[in-house]
């Protein structure tokens, strides 16, 4: 059975949803008789439902104009399994005295909400948009490694503890506790906005500094998960986190960090390298470590954590890797996207002059994804804390 677009549209509640299904998998013309369009995940189709017109419209045009997009798996692996990192040209990430950008020079623009904890650094935004991408990205992760939440070698129970270091919007938490009922999870953040609300039975969540743990949380946790925190930590805050989380973690108990690398992208286009060079400037006038997970298994293994293992994978961001890609591209677009109040705040960063042409940029970049099969990376490390 074949459908129309307009068969299709005729299905939708409302113009937003419309456009958006359109780019998604239909083709433009309205009388062309195309397959139904993939199916999208729960998280992706209401970050796609919410999106402003204009943005909607954009999604995947380029290929899309060409007709419907086909489920295929293009010529070459779509996500890359070698669990150590292929190498790579890094970006130059020097120490540099923190400071903050200068106000004067920032660029008219319209402002999302951000963290207002102090002298913290974490650069992408804190509202209800922001956690259904956190939703999605999470939905993402699980899917590229094998559909697991639980990636150490811990083993555990209904009598077990457990530490969510950086919660967002709790997706992590929430997975696992319904996947372990009963389980104990303490999880925290340093702002509280975008925590479930309810929490779900058994989980505790605190608006806390993982760099200033409690004291009486010493050799607590049988697994202690932190994810995300490239854009969140200066240089000499890693050692610091590290230390707390290997103090608070029980003797034979299992630490899981995973975070992005932007050393890792590939294929990537001119709108893309001038992001990541906006991207790179930011974080070193803010003394963050961008290409962190180049070095994160070295640093867990100082804070003192044995039997490390780390596994690295990529993933292609085109709707020719189906809903992986799907939901890779709409992540990436979405972070980068996020980045534009700091970005606007510092300037331009030497790269842009208004807001319309940071929004062009991102645009451009999508479309660039799309069209190269453009690659992002990702990191997880594995480690335990010895008995003695």
């Amino acid at each position: 059975m074949t459908w129309s677009t307009s068969q299709v549209l005729s299905k939708l509640p409302n113009p937003v949803e419309k456009l958006v299904f359109d780019a998604k998998g239909i083709a433009l013309n309205p009388d062309a008789a195309t397959p139904a369009p993939p199916v999208l995940s729960l998280a992706t189709f209401s970050l796609y439902s919410t999106m402003n017109t204009m943005l909607a419209a954009r999604l995947f045009t380029p290929g899309l104009r060409r007709g419907a997009i086909q489920a295929a798996a293009i010529s070459r692996p779509l996500a890359s399994l070698s669990a150590v990192p292929r190498p790579t040209t890094q970006v130059p990430q020097e120490p540099i005295p923190v400071g903050r950008p200068d106000a004067s020079r920032s660029i008219p623009h319209v402002i999302r909400n951000h963290q207002s904890a102090p002298r913290a650094e974490y650069l992408l935004p804190s509202d209800r948009a922001e956690a259904d991408r956190l939703q999605l990205q999470h939905d993402m992760f699980k899917t590229l490694y094998d559909n697991k939440n639980l990636l150490s070698k811990a083993r555990l129970t209904k009598d077990s503890q457990v530490l969510d270091s950086g919660v967002g919007s709790g997706a992590w938490l929430s997975a696992v506790a319904k996947e372990i009922p009963g389980i104990n999870i303490q999880g925290i953040d340093i702002e509280d906005n975008l925590f479930p609300r309810p929490a779900p039975k058994n989980v505790k969540l605190t608006r806390m500094s993982v760099l200033d743990l409690p004291l009486s949380w010493t050799n607590r946790f049988d697994l202690v998960h932190q994810r995300g925190f490239v854009l969140g930590l200066r240089r000499e805050e890693w050692p610091v986190a590290l230390a707390q989380l290997y103090r608070v973690t029980k003797p034979g108990g299992y630490i899981q960090l995973l975070d992005g690398n932007l050393s890792r992208a590939r294929n990537v286009g001119p709108a893309n390298r001038i992001q990541n060079a906006m991207l790179a400037e930011l974080c070193r006038r803010r003394g963050l470590v961008l290409n962190v997970t180049d070095q994160l298994a070295d640093m867990v293994r100082s804070a003192g954590f044995k039997d490390i293992k780390e596994d690295a994978r990529n993933i292609v961001m085109s709707s020719r890797n189906g809903q992986l890609g799907l939901d890779a591209w709409t992540n990436q677009y979405l972070a980068f996207k996020g980045l534009k109040t700091p970005m606007l705040k510092a300037g331009g960063l030497n790269q842009v002059q208004t807001e319309g042409e940071f929004d062009q940029m991102i645009e451009d970049m999508g479309r660039e994804w799309e069209e190269k099969g453009g690659e992002c990376g990702y990191v997880v490390v594995c480690a335990r804390k010895p008995l003695n």
